[in-house]
């Protein structure tokens, strides 16, 4: 992140702080910037975190309705973050209007305690997280719990997002865009993926969308999505949230883990930790290969929209094999 968007960032955060009955000029401390940049501060003896959206991610519809989906899960005891609203009752607020870089919205919620996240993409993808299978179970137990409390409140949602259907995946204009635009594919790569394409899009079509296996999803659920606290794993960023496939959020959880020594420990400990709350039956089994790859070109789609960031030239460097080698796996075992 440039010094000039840092110092852009601070500023909008400031002019937000007031709007939720905090001093403007509080200490700021960076946390992340991905979509996002995200601070902590404190005022009184309490922690809060603050997000500055980015610039046209979400309309404020579609932000609105990513609160009322936390709201809704924490309503039903899901492990979620608990946002504040503003002085005049609203979710968040829009700043900047006046400025060069245009209105951001801004929202507030209370920070965590917590011991560090579920680990990270790269250990995972590099072999090097050393993590006990036991945390997996606890991972896919809260993903078992947000899709069940989902339909216990009979939420749904209020305006359209873009959608983890199977347009979404792997249609013409996937929704984190084309992964076959990448440089880094060979012609054999890129047939080959292509012919994985078409098997994955005939998977899920005969997989079909009932309510007990599509519907709201967290739709990012990485490691670094999942925070450690005293309480257990709390689920936070539900930037990406939408209607999709309930696997999609178990292909999340384990996605960067594949290459990892103890990729079929860990995976089968995340669906037991599932299947705790929320069976699953052979069709889920079945689909689940195909789900878990078109996850993996959505890394790959973001990656090509994104060149020259790090991570996305990370994800074209180093996980484009894996996804190439997973859709050949897909292709010889349908």
């Amino acid at each position: 992140m440039s010094t000039d968007d840092l110092a852009a960032a601070i500023e909008l955060a400031r002019e937000a702080l007031p709007q939720y009955g905090l001093p403007a000029q509080s200490e700021l401390t960076l946390l992340k910037h991905r979509e996002n940049v995200v601070f902590s501060l404190t005022d009184a003896n309490t922690d809060y975190v603050l997000r500055v959206h980015r610039r046209g991610y979400h309309s404020d519809a579609e932000l609105a309705c990513e609160l009322e989906f936390v709201r809704a899960l924490r309503g039903e005891g899901v492990a979620v973050p608990r946002f504040i609203p503003t002085l005049d009752g609203r979710g968040f607020c829009v700043v900047g209007a006046h400025l060069p870089g245009g209105a951001h919205q801004v929202d507030l919620q209370h920070k965590l305690v917590n011991s560090g996240d579920f680990g990270d993409e790269r250990t995972a993808v590099a072999g090097t997280a050393d993590l006990p299978s036991a945390d997996f179970a606890l991972l896919g137990t809260l993903a078992a719990e947000v899709h069940t409390a989902s339909e216990r409140s009979g939420y749904a949602l209020a305006v359209p997002r873009d959608d983890w259907d199977l347009d979404g995946l792997v249609g013409p204009a996937p929704a984190w865009g084309d992964p076959l635009r990448l440089a880094e594919f060979s012609d054999a790569a890129k047939k080959d993926v292509t012919a994985a394409i078409a098997q994955i899009r005939e998977t899920l079509t005969a997989y079909g969308t009932p309510a007990h296996r599509f519907g709201p999803i967290h739709a990012d659920l990485t490691p670094e999505n999942v925070l450690r606290t005293p309480d257990g794993l709390v689920l936070i960023d539900f930037d990406d949230f939408a209607t999709g496939w309930h696997l999609f959020d178990l292909a999340t959880a384990i996605f960067f883990f594949t290459p990892h020594p103890r990729a079929a420990e860990y995976r089968a400990a995340l669906f037991t930790g599932y299947e705790a709350v929320r069976p699953l039956d052979a069709a889920d089994h079945a689909a689940f290969p195909a789900i878990l790859l078109a996850r993996g070109l959505t890394y790959l789609g973001w990656a090509a929209d994104r060149r020259g960031e790090p991570t996305a030239d990370w994800l074209a460097a180093t996980v484009l094999p894996h996804v190439v080698q997973m859709a050949r796996e897909l292709i010889a075992t349908s």
